[in-house]
């Protein structure tokens, strides 16, 4: 079974389920990259944003990262299980920050969670075609909530946006979002951004494996924590 991390000034814990148990003051929604268990590699940021805070708890967006087949059903299921977490969260804990990120395939959950997703899968998808699903609105709840968005090799990533980040920032992803869809998430542009190293195989289209994972290294990992914890204002 997935675990949940959560951490506070003293320790880091695991608690024994994957879902968000508890209200915290922040609660960050990671989803993983495909191929990987939670809590993937994400948690060296995870980590760094909650260092030395309070109240501070990690839960997983889960979909089928780790099967192989058809990868649109995959990220479908993923935004359904994210609308509904993140509504029952917000809910149950109307005074929560909320912080999402996502890495890779996870990304695509994330920013189609957020933006609205749906059409033909290219690059590693290519040959299903993904449900049109709606985007969430960032000025109710539980979109008004959220306070910082991170994509990490986001395939669907786009070329020359002002909440692009990196090296790789000015050349569009395998899976581009269409210009419909890039509009709905530039609505979300105050409180995101998107980091893509160049030669990175998704946001980039390049050919270099070790650019894609390269945002989890100590040294980097330090960049995105001081943006999120600079949204959350700590």
């Amino acid at each position: 079974m997935h675990k949940t991390s959560l951490i506070s000034t003293a320790v880091y814990v695991a608690a024994p389920l994957a879902a968000a148990q508890q209200c915290n003051k922040i609660q960050i929604f990671t989803a993983v990259g495909h191929g990987e268990n939670y809590p993937g590699v994400q948690q060296s940021i995870t980590r760094a944003v909650c260092q030395g805070l309070s109240g501070c708890g990690v839960a997983n967006i889960q979909y089928p990262s780790t099967v192989s087949g058809d990868g649109c059903r995959a990220i479908e299921t993923g935004i359904a299980y994210g609308r509904t977490a993140l509504t029952d969260y917000v809910t149950k804990c109307p005074e929560s920050k909320i912080v999402v990120m996502g890495w890779s395939q996870g990304a695509s959950v994330v920013g189609d969670l957020l933006a609205g997703g749906g059409g033909p899968g290219k690059g590693a998808m290519a040959g299903c075609t993904q449900n049109t699903t709606p985007p969430m609105d960032p000025t109710t709840a539980p979109g008004s909530h959220i306070v910082a968005i991170a994509f990490y090799g986001n395939p669907r990533h786009n070329a020359n946006q002002k909440f692009n980040v990196g090296t790789g920032s000015g050349i569009d992803g395998v899976m581009a979002r269409p210009a419909d869809n890039l509009a709905v998430l530039q609505t979300w542009g105050d409180r995101l951004q998107d980091y893509c190293a160049m030669g990175d195989v998704a946001c980039n289209a390049g050919r270099d494996g070790g650019a894609h994972s390269s945002y989890f290294s100590n040294s980097y990992a330090s960049i995105p924590a001081k943006w999120i914890r600079s949204k959350l204002g700590v």
